[in-house]
C-alpha cells in the first residue's frame, strides 16, 4: 500500500484517492511530466508511437502501489482542434494497470480512426487517476 499522507475525501468506499497530473509532450513524442503538478506519480515514458507507461510514486523515489485501480481520465490542451493523424482524440488503456504490483498504468494516445499516434508538439496532456488504498470493502 502506498504510504501517503493524504486529505480526506468523501466516497462510499474505504480510503479512495484521487492523482491528478500533466505531462508536456515533445517534438518526437516524448513526454515531460510536470513534477509540481502531478504528486503521486514517480514517472512517465514512452514506449512507442503513442504508447506510454506512467508509474505511480515519488520521482527519483519509491513506486507506490494500491490495491484496486477505479479508472483513469485524459485531456488534452491545445489551442486548435486536433486534426485527424495527430493522437489525443481519446485515450485508452492497454489492458488492465498493474497498481498492486507494479504501481505502472500503460494507456494510448489515438488518433481519430483508433489508431495510436503521438499527440503534437507541445500539446499538454492533463490526467486524473482513481485508486484504492485499502484491501477492505465499502
Amino acid at each position: 500500500m502506498a504510504n501517503r499522507s493524504f486529505n480526506r475525501l468523501q466516497a462510499l468506499d474505504k480510503e479512495i484517492k484521487i492523482i491528478h497530473g500533466q505531462f508536456a509532450v515533445g517534438t518526437t513524442g516524448a513526454p515531460t511530466l510536470s513534477e509540481s503538478k502531478s504528486v503521486g506519480v514517480k514517472s512517465i515514458t514512452r514506449n512507442s508511437a503513442g504508447d506510454y507507461s506512467l508509474i505511480l510514486g515519488v520521482p527519483s523515489g519509491d513506486t507506490d502501489k494500491y490495491s484496486h485501480f477505479f479508472g483513469a481520465y485524459f485531456d488534452i490542451q491545445k489551442s486548435t482542434a486536433i486534426g485527424s493523424t495527430a493522437g489525443g482524440v481519446g485515450f485508452q488503456l492497454q489492458g488492465a494497470p498493474d497498481v498492486s504490483d507494479t504501481g505502472q498504468i500503460d494507456f494510448f494516445s489515438l488518433k481519430s480512426n483508433g489508431d495510436e499516434a503521438d499527440p503534437g508538439d507541445n500539446e499538454t496532456i492533463h490526467f486524473m487517476i482513481v485508486l484504492k488504498n485499502s484491501s477492505l470493502p465499502g
